[in-house]
C-alpha cells in the first residue's frame, strides 16, 4: 500500500511541475514597465527617470521595461526568476524587485549569462543596481 501511495504522489509532483501553472513564465511587474530615461551611474547603480521627470524631456539613454524582460545598453534580459517588496510610508511607496534575469548582448543570438539586478522604484525615480 506505501509503494502505491508513493507512486501517486510522485506522479501528483511532477503532474504538478509539468501543468501551465508550474511551467509559468517570469513577468516583470507592472510597477516597473515604461521607458526610463538615463539619469547619472554610481559604480554598479544605474538611475532612470520618467521622460515627465526629466527637464527638457529629451532621453538619450532609454532602458524600456515590458512585461517580458527589460532591454538597454546594448542588452536584452529575461527574467528568470523575481522577489518583490514594496515600503509604503506618507510620502509614497516604494517599490523593489530582485530579478535574476537571463542576458545577452545585442547582435547574434546566445545562451546568455545569468545576472541579478535590483530595481527600486520611487515615484518618477528608479535606481537599476547590478549584483
Amino acid at each position: 500500500m506505501q509503494g502505491l501511495l508513493r507512486m501517486i504522489w510522485v506522479a501528483a509532483a511532477v503532474g504538478a511541475a509539468c501543468s501551465p501553472a508550474g511551467a509559468a513564465e517570469k513577468t516583470m511587474p507592472i510597477d516597473f514597465v515604461g521607458d526610463w530615461c538615463f539619469s547619472s551611474v554610481e559604480d554598479k547603480t544605474t538611475e532612470y527617470k520618467l521622460p515627465s521627470w526629466i527637464e527638457d524631456g529629451h532621453c538619450t539613454k532609454i532602458l524600456s521595461i515590458n512585461q517580458y524582460g527589460f532591454y538597454g545598453e546594448g542588452r536584452s534580459c529575461e527574467p528568470v526568476n523575481l522577489r518583490l517588496s514594496k515600503n509604503t510610508a506618507q510620502s509614497g511607496t516604494a517599490y523593489t524587485a530582485v530579478v535574476t534575469a537571463r542576458c545577452q548582448k545585442d547582435g547574434p543570438v546566445t545562451a546568455g549569462v545569468l545576472q541579478t539586478f535590483e530595481f527600486l522604484r520611487y515615484k518618477g525615480t528608479l535606481t537599476v543596481t547590478t549584483k
